[in-house]
């Protein structure tokens, strides 16, 4: 899958949920994968059900 982030970053499946500027001036940026075997366990297979930060 190729998109824009994948074409800024140089990495396959990565997509940019959202980007903000902080009191800083300084872009946080919130990613995703689009893989859905990524949201995987490796070891199990199962899906994740929550968010890790």
């Amino acid at each position: 899958m190729v998109n824009d982030t994948t074409r800024l970053l140089g990495l396959d499946g990565l997509v940019a949920e959202r980007v903000e500027v902080d009191a800083s001036d300084v872009p946080v940026v919130d990613l995703s994968t689009g893989c859905e075997q990524a949201r995987c366990c490796p070891r199990c297979r199962q899906r994740a059900l929550r968010v890790k930060q």
